[in-house]
């Protein structure tokens, strides 16, 4: 990229988490968010996350690790699992009889499987932190 007023990797990073954002997707990064990122933009507005195809935190743990547990009781972190089941629930949907073939139909089922989840996450609990914790908890009550 060329730009008269470009600015370096370093100077992008250290002004973009004080940007203000409510919503932050950090779509396929894995291993980014660090705490102190995290609260710098929850002082700035951050009040949801919707985590991409990667885990997005600078944890060791795949699962819960500190910086995942501090963002959950937090900010609505809708985990990967749910915000990124795209491609997997496509496959699901395209093996059913008789399934429509058509970008429309696709998108609303994926999308109605999406909401069915974040429904099952509120119906377990209504409050807008530790959406993570309680996706899981679904998650291991359905494999038991």
């Amino acid at each position: 990229m060329v730009a008269d007023d470009l600015l370096s990797f370093d100077e992008t990073n250290a002004r973009i988490w004080d940007c203000g954002a409510e919503i932050f997707i950090p779509a396929a990064a894995s291993r980014l968010l660090t705490r102190e990122q995290i609260e710098r933009m929850l002082a700035h507005g951050l009040e949801v996350m919707s985590a991409g195809a990667n885990v997005p935190f600078a944890d060791d743990e795949i699962f819960e690790g500190p910086t995942a547990l501090f963002a959950d009781a937090r900010l609505s972190c809708i985990p990967d699992f749910i915000s990124n089941c795209g491609m997997a629930r496509v496959f699901a949907y395209l093996m059913q009889d008789n399934a429509a073939v058509n970008e429309a139909s696709i998108f609303q089922d994926v999308s109605e499987v999406i909401n069915e989840a974040l429904k099952k996450c509120y119906q377990k609990n209504s409050d807008k932190l530790k959406l993570t914790d309680t996706a899981y908890q679904i998650a291991l009550e359905q494999l038991m």
